[in-house]
This record gives C-alpha cells, sequence and structure tokens, in this order.
C-alpha cells in the first residue's frame, strides 16, 4: 500500500513539471501579445496549478492514512478478536482449575476424617469405659463407707476454715472436723479432682477393702460438684515427718522405743499390704510425711492414691518403663521403707539432704551392711539415741536399713523378712512397747 502511495506522488510531480514546462513555453510565444489576452492566459495556468495542487494534496493524505492508519486498524481488530477468543478459554481454564482444587481439598478433608474418626471412637470409648468403671467403683465403695453431704463437711470444718486446717499437702488440704456422730474427724479436700480423679477412686477403693491397725480408717465421702472429700478418722499426734523435724526448732523430742516401734508398725502394714490375699498391693509413695500417729504413736500409713495393684495389667505397664532389675513393685517399697529407717536413726530430711543420704548408703554398702563399724557411720546418727544404752539396737537398725537399701533389688529381703528383723530388735529390750 505504501509503494503504491510512493508511484501516484511521483506521477503527480511529473503532471506538474509539465504543466510548468507548457506555461513557460506560453510565455515565450506570446511575449508580443496584448496584456488581455495575456491576462487570461496567466489567470488560466494558476487555476489549473490550484487544482493540481490540491488534487496533490488530497491523495497525498489519503495515501498516508491507508498506508499507517488502516493497516494499525487492522491489527488492533485482530487482536482484539484474538483476546475475545481466548477469554472463554482461559476463564475456562481457570474454573476448571479451582473446580480441581475443591475437589482435591475436599477429598483431604474426607481422609483426615476417615483417619481422625477412628482415634477419636476409640477415645471416646475409653473416657466412657473409664467414667463407667468410677462410677462402679463409687457404688461399690458406698456399701462399704458412708457418703457424707458436701452442707454436713462444710458445716463441720466452719466453711473449711483456715483455723481447722492441720496439713497440706500435694494433693489437697486436711481439716479438724468435729461430727457429732464421728466426733473428730481429718477431712483431706482434693484441690483439682480433674487431675487427681484416679487418686481419689484409688484411696476410695483401697482403704474401702483394707481394714488393719497399721493402715489408717477411711469413714466416709464426698463427692459432689468440682468436689473430691475423704474423711479419716483423726490422728492426734500428727504425722512422723513433723515429729523428726520440728518447725522453727520446736523441740519434739522421739525416743528410741518409739521409733522402734514405728518402724516396726510400718513393716507390719506393708507386708499386710504385699501379701493380701485377694488384694495384693505395693504402696509406691512412702515417706514420713504419710505416717500418720494415733495417741499411742502406733503408726499409721496413708497417702495411697499411687499404689498399684501387684498383678494388674497397669503394674505390667509401669514395670515395662523401669529397669529390669526394679520389676518387683514390692522390692520399691522395701528401698523407700530403708531410707525412712536411716531418716529414723539419723533425723535428716531425706528431700532436703539428699547427698548425705547418697554418701551414707555409699558408706553402709562399703562396709558390707555394717560387719565392721565406721566412727563415719557413728557420727551420722541422731545425737539424741547415743549414750541412752541403745547403741547395739542402733547399730542392727542400721543393718536392717542397709539391707534395704541395697543397689540390686534382688538381693533386698522381703517385707515380711524385714518385720521379722525389726521385731527381733524390739524384743532385745523391755523398753520398748508393744
Amino acid at each position: 500500500m505504501a509503494v503504491g502511495g510512493a508511484k501516484l506522488a511521483l506521477l503527480l510531480i511529473h503532471i506538474l513539471g509539465v504543466a510548468g514546462n507548457g506555461y513557460s513555453s506560453l510565455q515565450e510565444n506570446n511575449y508580443g501579445s496584448d496584456d488581455h489576452e495575456h491576462r487570461k492566459k496567466l489567470i488560466s495556468s494558476l487555476k489549473s496549478g490550484f487544482l493540481i495542487g490540491y488534487v496533490f494534496s488530497s491523495v497525498s493524505i489519503l495515501t498516508i492514512f491507508m498506508s499507517y492508519c488502516v493497516p494499525w486498524a487492522r491489527l488492533i481488530k485482530r487482536k482484539g478478536n484474538e483476546v475475545m477468543i481466548k477469554q472463554p478459554m482461559m476463564t475456562s481454564l481457570m474454573e476448571r482449575q479451582e473446580k480441581k482444587r475443591k475437589e482435591a481439598n475436599k477429598q483431604r478433608k474426607r481422609n483426615k476424617v476417615k483417619m481422625k474418626t477412628p482415634m477419636m471412637t476409640s477415645l471416646m470409648e475409653r473416657q466412657e469405659k473409664k467414667r463407667k468403671e468410677a462410677n462402679i467403683q463409687i457404688s461399690t465403695s458406698e456399701k462399704l463407707i458412708a457418703r457424707i453431704s458436701l452442707a454436713e463437711l462444710q458445716k463441720a470444718t466452719n466453711s473449711f476454715d483456715r483455723g481447722k486446717v492441720i496439713g497440706v499437702g500435694k494433693t489437697g488440704t486436711v481439716y479438724k472436723a468435729a461430727h457429732h456422730h464421728l466426733r473428730f474427724t481429718a477431712v483431706k479436700r482434693l484441690f483439682d479432682f480433674q487431675h487427681l480423679e484416679k487418686q481419689f477412686l484409688s484411696e476410695l477403693m483401697i482403704l474401702g477393702k483394707f481394714r488393719h491397725k497399721n493402715i489408717v480408717p477411711l469413714l466416709g465421702f464426698c463427692l459432689e460438684s468440682r468436689e473430691r472429700l475423704l474423711v479419716y478418722q483423726y490422728m492426734p499426734n500428727g504425722n512422723l515427718y513433723d515429729w523428726l523435724h520440728p518447725v522453727n526448732g520446736e523441740p519434739k523430742n522421739l525416743e528410741w522405743h518409739f521409733r522402734v516401734n514405728i518402724a516396726v508398725g510400718i513393716a507390719r502394714g506393708l507386708a499386710r499390704l504385699h501379701n493380701h490375699n485377694t488384694l495384693q498391693l505395693a504402696h509406691l509413695n512412702l515417706s514420713s510425711s504419710c505416717i500418720l500417729l494415733d495417741k499411742h504413736f502406733e503408726p499409721r500409713i496413708s497417702n495411697f492414691g499411687r499404689a498399684m495393684h501387684i498383678m494388674t495389667s497397669n503394674a505390667r505397664i509401669f514395670m515395662a518403663n523401669i529397669e529390669m532389675g526394679e520389676w518387683d513393685l514390692t522390692k520399691r517399697d522395701v528401698h523407700q521403707l530403708g531410707v525412712l529407717l536411716l531418716e529414723l536413726i539419723t533425723g535428716e530430711d531425706p528431700l532436703k539432704n539428699s547427698e548425705f543420704y547418697h554418701s551414707l548408703e555409699g558408706k553402709l554398702v562399703q562396709n558390707n551392711c555394717l560387719l565392721t563399724v565406721s566412727a563415719a557411720l557413728y557420727c551420722a546418727v541422731d545425737k539424741s539415741l547415743l549414750g541412752q544404752g541403745f547403741d547395739r539396737e542402733v547399730l542392727d537398725f542400721l543393718k536392717v536399713a542397709c539391707n534395704c537399701i541395697q543397689p540390686i533389688p534382688n538381693r533386698r529381703p522381703t517385707m515380711v523378712e524385714v518385720y521379722k528383723m525389726l521385731m527381733a530388735i524390739k524384743n532385745t529390750h523391755p523398753d520398748i512397747l508393744g
């Protein structure tokens, strides 16, 4: 198109050139004619030149428009058509991709639901099973232990008045309570029933079935709303820990015959637990703070929240998580009793002075259970026990403790054997009651 326009422009230039030459020749040939004729020819030539110039300008503009504007217009139109064709295709492609993405998300959610449903069902089944078992245990306990209302316990403790607090432990606060038919009791109010539900049920079931002179008697329980309370027989002499470790230096001298009698009673109670006809248990949480003392200083073992039936699946799971030598749960009780015997004879707190106990245990094992007595061991004995005529019994007491804390569990004696050894010490002195 541009080449054709150029050719047309050259042709017009040639025509103008010819016209100009004709005009020049006319001037030369008629130089001598009159003026009127000359003017007529001049005007005619001018008109022809203007006409030719107008035609040339119009043709040039038209040529330029056809050369540049029309192709661009066609190109834009063609591109617009292409866009109009492509846009539905892109929209359809995006819709298909979005549909695939949504379907993939739905499939993933369905897969997650399929995976979670068995887990959630299993969890809900276990929770429902535990709830039913708890209800059965509570129903069974009601036949053995009195169920007391929360209102009655609030009245007996003056709405759990701080002045009635006689002890605070890891699981709850203990209040001294006065009942019109039970006289004095100790009411244990658990801190958080959701986390301590297992401990509550354990104490309820074990103490509901066990009756022994060296195990604390459970007289009643309360289960209302978010409250879990246990009612025990009140022990006027508190717990053993407070006697061995007086607060603010308060003098509480526990004489030797009381200490031996307490050790014998603890061993007797644990031997009963380990060898019961139908309900064999391991305490697993023995310490001086859970040994209560009645008015005659007879020990009563308490805190059965961690106790386990020796032959149950729970015990097998527990034993699978500890060392091979600790599979016999009763030997763990024997070791804890050995530490308690050392606490009785040294007066040192095992929790606050663990380095002392590790050192003492090492010396006891090195001395082969005191076949030879060293001065360092005598220095560890509570000074109030020395020079009272019981030095030989003190030494025998240390031997029993040494046997109980043997590092290899199989070398430790049974609880029945420990009880017999302590009874032999008790029988060597007439001042020891029992």
